[in-house]
């Protein structure tokens, strides 16, 4: 793979956790209003932004990668914006980011070697450096910055870096960024979303990691990180970097029970893990209803078929054009009822746990937040069909 290049400020990372708690309870009815709604926009409370976009219902939908733009239009003299990005190949964003910098931001961006492959990528990369030629501004991976956590070879298209992922601070205020669009222009017909936290603890967190996505190496600041390293937990709020042998999707999958009137909705591009199928079987047979939506009939067909666990109803698996990222449920969760979202960068697929560095989030307890996902969710949904393929994928089982 060539060269691979926390303390956290626990007491500011106390502030932020404050504000995301009160928006467990808070929002509550800008949730179910929400909920009725087409999910194209974004929307606040208390510390936590989520932004989607709903292309049947805005053809061409811009909101999320607008939403990029806008944030780093926000930037002047004294912040500083990160950016780590898989793909790049679009206008906007690149001019706003650019002159974010010649207004005085300081701007670090960590590339896949796809960035190189477009001209917006490869103005972004040389504009970058040759604004700020005092420092080393930018850093294009050589097949995924950290080191793989399985004995390779890595799979299809995989040993990427594969985020869509943002730390900012921006007039004070530190927020940590995860979407599942990547910059370029299909993006912006398929169904994506974005979730900013405002929390300086978290922050710190994602500032550790992305030093050493720079460095290319688990070994920085004279400390190298395990994979126990490569997780943040404080009060409602997890989040796992990879690769990692660890998943913070399954590790949720696993602590769910289904009360009556429980309900798992799972959006996924691409689902080729069999313990994720399973978990989700099961979920199933226990009582929870569970949906599914991904972007392929071919996989549709596949989360289908009847496994040991259990067996998801067929009309509750459906295809849509996603790129999405996300479960969200209301369940039991470690013998407690409540709601949670889990989002970030990771399809379920061997290169996304093993391979590919990739960020995600879980926030539990949070209802408003539960409710917006939710919305998203039922809008793709509602706007998804029954796969017209008969052909049967085969997956490989991941090889830790």
């Amino acid at each position: 793979m060539g060269t691979r290049r926390w303390m956290t400020m626990l007491a500011a990372g106390l502030i932020g956790l404050a504000t995301l708690t009160a928006a467990v309870s808070s929002g509550t009815a800008a949730g179910e209003g929400a909920a009725a709604r087409n999910k194209s926009g974004c929307f606040t409370d208390t510390g936590v932004e989520v932004c989607f976009s709903s292309p049947p219902h805005v053809p061409s939908d811009p909101t999320v990668l607008r939403r990029a733009s806008t944030l780093f239009e926000s930037a002047g003299p004294g912040d500083t914006i990160r950016v780590a990005m898989f793909r790049w190949d679009i206008k906007p964003p690149t001019e706003a980011l650019l002159a974010a910098q010649r207004r005085g931001a300081t701007v670090y961006l960590v590339g896949d070697d796809d960035l190189r492959l477009n001209r917006h990528g490869r103005r972004l990369i040389e504009g970058i450096e040759d604004q700020d030629p005092t420092r080393t501004n930018v850093t294009i991976c050589d097949g995924a910055c950290l080191p793989w956590r399985a004995p390779g070879p890595y799979p299809d298209s995989q040993d990427v870096q594969h985020l869509k992922f943002y730390l900012t601070d921006i007039g004070g205020v530190q927020s940590f960024i995860t979407s599942s669009a990547n910059l370029e222009d299909r993006q912006y017909r398929q169904y994506n979303s974005m979730l900013k936290i405002d929390d300086p603890g978290l922050y710190a967190f994602g500032l550790d990691y992305f030093t050493r996505l720079e460095a290319q190496s688990t070994k920085a600041g004279g400390k190298r990180w395990d994979d126990r390293d490569k997780v943040y937990s404080h009060g409602p709020i997890t989040a796992t970097v990879y690769p990692n042998r660890r998943d913070l999707l399954l590790d949720t999958m696993k602590d769910l029970s289904c009360p009556k009137g429980s309900r798992v909705s799972a959006m996924f591009a691409v689902i080729q893990r069999d313990d994720v199928r399973r978990q989700l079987a099961r979920l199933s047979r226990a009582g929870c209803k569970v949906r599914v939506i991904t972007s392929r009939d071919t996989i549709e067909n596949w989360i289908e078929t009847p496994q040991p666990t259990g067996d998801i109803p067929d009309d509750a698996v459906r295809t849509v054009l996603t790129h999405d990222k996300l479960l969200v449920a209301h369940a039991g969760y470690r013998g407690k009822v409540t709601d949670l979202v889990v989002t970030g960068t990771s399809n379920t697929t061997c290169g996304g746990l093993l391979y590919n560095d990739e960020v995600m989030v879980r926030i539990v307890g949070n209802r408003w937040l539960h409710d917006q996902y939710l919305a998203h969710f039922d809008d793709a949904y509602s706007r998804a069909f029954q796969g017209r393929s008969g052909v049967m994928p085969v997956m490989k089982p991941c090889r830790k």
